[in-house]
């Protein structure tokens, strides 16, 4: 009886250790699900296209030489530019007029009521200098390139997000001959001439406005100041980089 006893204490024993319940007992050790680390995705900002990319992509008139060195940064105003200049040159009034300013076209009206498209016919080449004002609009001065005379207009440009509009700058015919270097900095240069010189008192002042030429005057009992000469039309020297 004792017997059949231990024996059954002892299966009991090794039993209770074999699943390890009991005293001194090791308890299951249950691992924590591992936590899966997300890797981070770092979008790669799209390559802005060059000058001559956009050009051959969106078939812009091949007569617009832009810089690549001294073109705006970001490729929508890249466009804008191109586009602006490449509607003026086909003398696109529908293009031209989304994105000029209310007075810019009513001028629009007058210069395609002139011929505008006859005009710009005659356009060998336009170069496009991009830059700033003194007070850091965005603006960009074109030279036109007729036969062997030069015409200069310069235009504000300002990116709206969604598009840009452009607004002329008042500048006097002979504008080119004015220009060298950094042209747009030589046309604030000559405003601010034109208005220091504006300032000037009229009581027996002798003076011309910038964009004139000189006028030579005789003695208080000759006859007044003769004719001005128009100067003749040159090149404006390379532009310089403006660090748009």
């Amino acid at each position: 009886m004792n017997r059949s006893k231990t024996i059954l204490i002892a299966t009991l024993s090794l039993s209770l250790g074999f699943f390890g319940i009991g005293c001194g007992g090791e308890k299951e050790v249950v691992e924590a699900p591992k936590q899966e680390v997300k890797k981070r995705v770092t979008k790669t900002k799209p390559k802005t296209k060059t000058v001559a990319e956009l050009q051959q992509e969106l078939s812009f008139d091949s007569r617009i030489k832009l810089d690549e060195l001294t073109a705006p940064r970001d490729e929508q105003s890249r466009v804008a530019l191109l586009t602006f200049f490449d509607a003026m040159l086909k003398a696109d009034v529908a293009n031209l007029k989304s994105s000029l300013s209310f007075s810019d076209k009513l001028e629009l009206d007058a210069m395609v009521g002139s011929d505008l498209a006859d005009y710009m016919k005659q356009v060998s080449r336009v170069d496009l200098q991009v830059g700033s004002s003194p007070s850091g609009d965005n603006c960009v001065i074109a030279v036109y390139e007729i036969g062997m005379e030069y015409q200069a207009q310069l235009w504000y440009f300002k990116n709206n997000g969604d598009s840009v509009s452009f607004e002329s700058v008042p500048a006097p015919p002979n504008l080119v001959n004015f220009l060298s270097g950094d042209w747009i900095a030589s046309y604030f240069e000559w405003e601010a001439k034109q208005a220091e010189i504006a300032m000037q008192p009229d009581a027996g002042a002798t003076y011309i406005l910038a964009g004139d030429t000189d006028m030579k005057t005789t003695s208080e009992h000759g006859s007044g100041p003769s004719a001005p000469t128009a100067p003749e039309p040159k090149s404006p020297s390379g532009p310089k980089s403006p660090g748009f």
